[in-house]
């Protein structure tokens, strides 16, 4: 199997562990848990020295389902305009300033 297979069946592998984790038992919001899957490896690397998001030990994986379900389960509370902009603004300097 190439490379890029095996990446994507980890993740896909990951994404399903995501799901199961947040007790996430439908698809609706497949698009919006690889987003925030994204943004948690992301943070991680930036965080984490050496961070393999294709070799993650055992507690960082669950920093992963952990960091995911977080953001699941709190996406209702960016409903209002000064949550909102606090997060945008963290994750816009994080961007400016890596």
């Amino acid at each position: 199997m190439c490379i890029r297979k095996l990446k994507k069946s980890y993740r896909d592998e990951m994404l399903q562990n995501c799901k199961n984790y947040a007790h996430i038992d439908y698809d609706d919001d497949a698009e919006i848990l690889a987003i925030m899957y994204d943004a948690t490896i992301e943070e991680l690397k930036e965080l984490i020295s050496e961070f393999d998001e294709y070799a993650m030990t055992q507690r960082q994986k669950i920093l992963v389902f952990a960091s995911v379900k977080q953001l699941y389960d709190q996406r209702d509370k960016y409903g209002d305009a000064q949550s909102l902009t606090t997060a945008v603004s963290s994750m816009l300097l994080k961007e400016i300033y890596k």
